[in-house]
């Protein structure tokens, strides 16, 4: 198998690792739609809950003002009056004129509560009945009316609610009025409500999101008060037998249903909100296949664009490998192929160009003799003598930069100088130490090179107090710690960077501070390089090499510090207040 896999073309191998991430970030994602759809699901049952809950709390609300109504009704001097006069008063003439006062009152209170779905309110007495419609004492027949008073007796002046008749007559409210002057408490008759349960709960389910489909079921300890469900059962086994906890599902002759139970607590009545669950699982359903959708979208997308992208850059390795081939064949002109790679500078146009440099080199080898080859490497080895002069670099680069000043091109000569400078201060043997200014000289041209690179990405501040720019530091320790914040803060980091470097005095001490928001440092890193516990990144100057250097120049009290503060990386160098190199010495003596 790993013959196998090592033996793949480029093409494939790169293909197979792009494939195998779709397919693995594919199935994360799908793995995330469904915790998330669980969650979804598990809130928007939460919600849906809630909102059917209060159609509970408003059937509780509607009942309590017919609660309410009849303690008014009690307590209203109009009624105590009448009903006394209609019991007490052998005057026929007297009795009318209660008889009509009641009725008007009695209309009064239906009128004014006839919105918390009030069917009729009569008024019993003895051999008198009062009613707010005329029908209401021809449609109750008189064993019911007997039943609801004598109820209505043995309860002493007690709001009590009758549910036996619910399924013919509807639901009562009775009340046996006591007489309240003087507290004789003698009887002055029986106020009778009746209750429209269908507009008591279509009232209380107006509030609920889902009123269109919502159905209840109503029911106290005895009887069934109301079921406008397709759920058909004894009450007594109802709740038991469907409804096990405060909200989920049912289902019934095919029929799913999301249920929410709860139990109006001054009645002891059980309720139970129904609504189909169709919309809710065609809202979850709905929710997933977008879902489903964009991810198949997105990897046929990515499986499109990888490939376009990939086969973008193996067709420039195949071809190489023609040319390859072609020169093994032995063509001894440089192959051509249909694609000029001499204009580009990555690391394809690198390889071609350095093949077709390398064509051409054994071309003259083959054509030369070998005592050409002897004055070729002779003059080879002089040249590069002269390329390591570096006044000979100096003098290249300032003819780079007036050539470049002469046709405009500003950057090109901004590099250049930068690169020069760069290259004098770093090349100067003569000195160990320099002043603060010359190694912000130093960090300057190389923030002006770097700037180009980086553009917009790249930030950077130096705040040095004019006062503090003469004093030595040890030479080359600012610019490898500018080179490591850009290295960590943009080379591994596709966000921007911003680089503030500050001078300071504190006491008998120079600090300098190089901050960049892009980057941490590992905890006591110094320490793990000491120990081989870390191992060290790049091609330049260390960190380790710095804080050696300066520890061996200036003793234990100075040197550099790593740490983080406010998600920057912080390297801090620390140095004597020293106008001269000599002073140094004392310093570090004493």
């Amino acid at each position: 198998m790993k013959h196998f896999i090592r033996n793949l073309s480029l093409k494939k191998k790169i293909h197979s690792i792009v494939f195998f991430c779709i397919i693995l970030l594919a199935l994360a994602s799908l793995f995330s739609i469904q915790l998330i759809t669980k969650a979804n699901q598990k809130v928007l049952y939460q919600s849906v809950a809630s909102s059917l809950s209060y159609t509970g709390k408003e059937l509780n609300n509607r009942l309590d003002n017919i609660s309410t109504m009849a303690d008014m009704f009690l307590a209203d001097i109009n009624i105590q009056n009448g009903l006394g006069i209609l019991k007490d008063s052998k005057s026929i003439q007297d009795r009318s004129i209660a008889y009509k006062s009641l009725y008007g009152v009695l209309n009064e209170y239906y009128f004014t509560f006839r919105k918390n779905n009030i069917n009729f309110m009569s008024l019993y007495q003895d051999r008198y009945s009062i009613h707010t419609h005329i029908a209401a004492g021809k449609t109750l027949p008189e064993s019911v009316v007997e039943d609801l008073v004598t109820r209505a007796e043995d309860a002493r002046g007690r709001t009590i609610w009758i549910t036996d008749y619910s399924d013919q007559y509807g639901l009562f409210m009775v009340k046996h009025l006591l007489r309240t002057e003087y507290l004789t408490l003698d009887s002055l008759g029986t106020l009778i409500v009746s209750i429209n349960v269908d507009g008591l709960i279509n009232g209380a389910t107006n509030t609920s999101h889902f009123n269109d489909d919502t159905r209840y079921i109503l029911s106290s300890q005895e009887n069934l008060i109301y079921n406008s469900s397709n759920i058909k059962t004894d009450h007594k086994t109802l709740f038991g037998t469907y409804f096990h906890s405060r909200y989920g599902l049912v289902n019934k002759d095919g029929n799913s249903f999301f249920y929410v139970k709860g139990i109006i607590p001054e009645y002891g009545w059980d309720y139970v909100c129904l609504i189909p669950y169709g919309s809710i699982a065609d809202s979850l359903r709905a929710s997933l296949e977008i879902c489903l959708i964009i991810i198949a979208v997105s990897i046929g997308l990515a499986i499109l664009m990888s490939s376009s992208l990939i086969d973008s850059i193996t067709r420039h390795f195949d071809n190489l490998i023609l040319k390859m081939e072609r020169f093994a064949a032995g063509q001894t002109e440089i192959p051509q192929v249909s694609y000029d790679y001499s204009k580009r500078t990555d690391e394809l146009g690198i390889l071609h160009s350095r093949f077709d440099q390398m064509v051409d080199k054994v071309n003259q080898l083959i054509k030369t003799n070998y005592l050409n080859k002897i004055l070729i490497k002779e003059a080879q080895l002089k040249a590069l003598e002269t390329q390591m002069n570096p006044h000979f670099l100096y003098n290249t680069l300032e003819s780079i930069n007036w050539r470049a000043k002469t046709i405009g091109a500003k950057d090109i000569s901004s590099m250049t100088e930068s690169l020069g400078t760069l290259l004098r201060i770093t090349l100067d043997q003569k000195s160990k130490q320099v002043p603060l200014s010359r190694e912000l000289e130093l960090v300057q041209c190389y923030m002006t090179i770097q700037k180009f690179r980086y553009e917009d990405r790249l930030e950077y501040e130096i705040s040095a107090p004019e006062n503090l720019v003469g004093y030595y530091v040890l030479k080359l320790t600012l610019q490898p710690l500018v080179e490591n914040a850009i290295r960590y803060g943009l080379e591994e980091n596709t966000e921007g960077c911003r680089i503030l470097i500050t001078a300071e005095a504190d006491g008998a001490s120079l600090i300098v501070t190089v901050r960049n928001n892009s980057s941490a440092f590992e905890e006591d890193l110094i320490n793990k390089l000491k120990k081989r516990e870390a191992e060290p990144h790049g091609f330049g100057i260390g960190l380790l090499n710095i804080s050696e250097r300066m520890k061996l120049t200036y003793g234990e009290h100075y040197g550099l510090t790593l740490y983080n503060e406010d998600d920057q990386a912080v390297a801090q160098l620390s140095f004597p207040l020293s106008r001269t190199p000599e002073d140094v010495m004392d310093t570090k003596g004493e």
